[in-house]
């Protein structure tokens, strides 16, 4: 199942090619190992300490996509008749582009638009006012809040997250991000150490691999001194808070971490509390607790990572905040799950695996999220792998008393 082969360029960045001579289009992406999460807020390159406020790397994003030296590089992918997009995650963000002809012109253009960008006053001003009407609506959003709340506190030392509680800022930060904070971010983590290309499709694996070392041998390797500080990951900021909103049924979040050790391994860890986590939301006791009208909805749910950490964090619309996360912190501690559950938990992983791997233009667009995890990407085959036994091993092993609680509610003025 895993068709991904992993081959190293001659200037050090991987190309992960999937050869599939089936597709009718090729994908290209091209990432990189930073993205809006609160631990890239601090940092030192060539010995000169930093400290930005959030929203730096998405802004690059924008910046570099569409004010490159071609202009907007979207709409010349467009004219090419190619589905061209980006986005920036926590960790990681993506320039990608899914086209039938004129792929290597495009591949070129993506590539020498990011490494070789134009940073003029004029590209930054017209950059933030598309920011702040995206800030806008994403700071309206209370389940985003309450998600950059649990983060920021889960992570002790994401303390920039206080003023926005989300990781592309408001207006006020926006209005505050300067060009020459863009280019010393940009400098510091668009290096050829943090990036890597994914390209899929009826592909010749000897042109690609050629044409991409050739279109790199033009450009000056982008190298970085890069160092981030060692934060407190261990503690959490804050065991409960309470962040104004408009609402008239509170959202409340628990999250929760976990750091991997030398017997687990972080895919392991992540896969297990996926387990945990479908077994539990599908549960006639989780279920119990939405009849006895604990909660109303499940309103997010994410199991996100960061270094040698798994976070796992969820919120809901709720009036009843101690019996919510009691209940849910009485589930969680039970790790009840029994051989059958677990076998059928794992087959409708599989199963939805399966199905999300049909769309293949879809599942190599969400690829740089599995980077980040492991570099074995045969996943189907490595679920099957974890007999439940090793699950339990692992379940057994985790603790769930590490946690902070928010609530998005209205406070008196």
């Amino acid at each position: 199942m895993n068709k991904f082969k992993k081959i190293i360029l001659n200037n050090g960045i991987p190309l992960y090619l999937c050869v599939d001579p089936t597709m009718k289009k090729v994908f290209v992406s091209y990432n990189l190992k930073y993205g809006s999460s609160g631990k890239w807020f601090v940092f030192n390159n060539n010995g000169i300490d930093h400290r930005v406020i959030t929203g730096h790397a998405h802004y690059l994003e924008h910046l570099l996509g569409e004010h490159s030296k071609f202009g907007d590089m979207y709409r010349n992918f467009d004219k090419r008749f190619q589905n061209a997009n980006a986005y920036t995650g926590m960790n990681e963000t993506s320039y990608h582009f899914t086209g039938k002809d004129n792929i290597e012109k495009s591949l070129e253009e993506l590539i020498v638009a990011i490494d070789t960008p134009v940073f003029e006053q004029k590209d930054v001003d017209a950059t933030r006012h598309a920011i702040e009407e995206e800030t806008a609506s994403h700071v309206d959003s209370t389940s985003s809040m309450l998600h950059g709340l649990l983060e920021r506190n889960l992570y002790n030392g994401f303390e920039l997250f206080d003023k926005t509680l989300s990781p592309i800022g408001n207006r006020k930060t926006t209005k505050q991000i300067t060009i020459d904070g863009l280019y010393d971010c940009y400098n510091a983590f668009y290096s050829n150490d943090r990036k890597y290309i994914i390209i899929g499709g009826n592909v010749d694996e000897k042109r690609i691999v050629d044409f991409l070392n050739n279109v790199y041998a033009k450009i000056t390797p982008h190298k970085s001194s890069l160092i981030l500080p060692e934060l407190d990951f261990d503690s959490i900021r804050s065991k409960s808070e309470i962040i104004n909103g408009d609402l008239d049924i509170p959202k409340v979040g628990l999250g929760m971490k976990f750091k991997k050790n030398n017997s687990i391994s972080l895919r392991e860890l992540y896969y297990v509390l996926f387990i945990i986590n479908n077994n539990m939301l599908d549960s006639n006791e989780f279920r119990n607790l939405e009849k006895k009208g604990v909660y109303d909805v499940v309103d997010f749910n994410y199991i996100s990572l960061v270094d040698d950490y798994i976070d796992y964090s969820f919120g809901f619309v709720s009036k009843e905040k101690e019996s919510l996360i009691n209940g849910i912190l009485d589930l969680l501690s039970k790790k009840n799950i029994s051989e059958k559950d677990y076998e059928l938990t794992k087959r409708g992983i599989i199963a939805s695996k399966l199905r999300s791997m049909e769309n293949k233009y879809d599942y190599l667009e969400m690829f740089p999220l599995g980077v980040s995890v492991t570099e074995d990407y045969s996943e189907c085959d490595f679920y099957q792998s974890i007999d439940y036994n090793r699950f339990m091993e692992i379940a057994s092993s985790l603790d769930f008393s590490n946690y902070t609680v928010g609530e998005v509610k209205r406070l008196k003025r």
